[in-house]
């Protein structure tokens, strides 16, 4: 009995291993398609744009900035100017600034105080809680590349943007010349640009300290300084960064990113925007109230 059951146990093994032979898979080389699907994907090609008849990297065209500009930091502020207020947080709007990672200004002490006091009188405002921009005054870097459409153009030498809003332009030099004297200050300041590859990078100096960055009073001094970098993503998209550093208000310097969309349906110029004639209230506001 004991040797018939060790031979029937060395059959089953003898079948098992027979089974287990046939069944698997049968060794191979491997073929070019093989090889080509264990190599890691190539990176994506960086955009590279056309070019202008100078060699500028071609960025001209009708530009429309995607973002807030009631407040360029405040969630709920941008959702009630907006109309679409929500508790859903995906509905509301989103601060610009991505350094702090926080998306708040790093104000000092003393600036923020100043700045809530502007937040709590700009809804009914007296003069000096109004913002500059509804009263026609220039708005600014980086302001006016986030408050309307706008366009650039390329002369040769040269990067001029064109806003929509009150008409205001900015001509920046490419040709690596020194900022103006120190003591000049101007509502635009002075840019000076240059290409890092098909980047645009401008620095703005010469500040004044008029302009706010948006309708409730988020400020800055003279001696404000912007980097700004315009990053061609592909034909209808450039990404913006402006990275602002003043130490008589900010505790270090904040950086806030933009996206501009290229405008296919416009013709050959901006649409009209007469400002004075688009502010009766605030006119009437000013000349009628107590204080003004």
């Amino acid at each position: 009995m004991a040797e018939t059951a060790a031979m029937k146990n060395a059959i089953r093994a003898s079948i098992v291993a027979a089974l287990v032979m046939m069944l698997a898979p049968s060794p191979r080389v491997l073929g070019a398609e093989d090889q080509g699907a264990q190599r890691p994907a190539a990176p994506a090609r960086e955009y590279a744009p056309p070019r202008t008849p100078d060699g500028q990297p071609d960025i001209q065209g009708f530009w429309n900035p995607i973002g807030t500009f009631y407040n360029i930091q405040d969630l709920e502020f941008q959702a009630v100017y907006q109309n679409f207020k929500s508790e859903d947080p995906a509905r509301r709007g989103k601060s610009l600034i991505i350094d702090p990672p926080d998306g708040k200004i790093p104000y000092q002490p003393w600036a923020a105080e100043k700045v809530k006091l502007v937040l709590e009188h700009h809804a009914d405002p007296t003069p000096q809680f109004l913002d500059p921009n509804a009263r026609c005054f220039m708005q600014g870097v980086p302001r006016h590349l986030n408050n309307r459409e706008f366009e650039i153009f390329q002369p040769p030498g040269y990067i001029v943007v064109f806003n929509m809003a009150h008409h205001t332009y900015r001509a920046i030099p490419l040709n690596g010349g020194p900022h103006i004297p120190e003591p000049i200050k101007l509502w635009m300041g002075d840019s000076r640009g240059r290409w890092d590859g098909n980047t645009l990078v401008v620095d703005v100096t010469n500040n004044n300290d008029q302009p706010w960055f948006d309708v409730v009073g988020t400020f800055h001094s003279d001696a404000m300084r912007v980097t700004e970098r315009f990053v061609p993503i592909d034909a209808d998209t450039i990404e913006y960064t402006s990275v602002i550093t003043d130490p008589k208000v900010y505790t270090r310097p904040w950086t806030m990113k933009l996206t501009f969309q290229r405008i296919k349906d416009y013709g050959s110029e901006l649409y009209e925007e007469a400002c004075l004639e688009n502010n009766e209230r605030t006119l009437e506001l000013m000349l009628t109230r107590p204080g003004r």
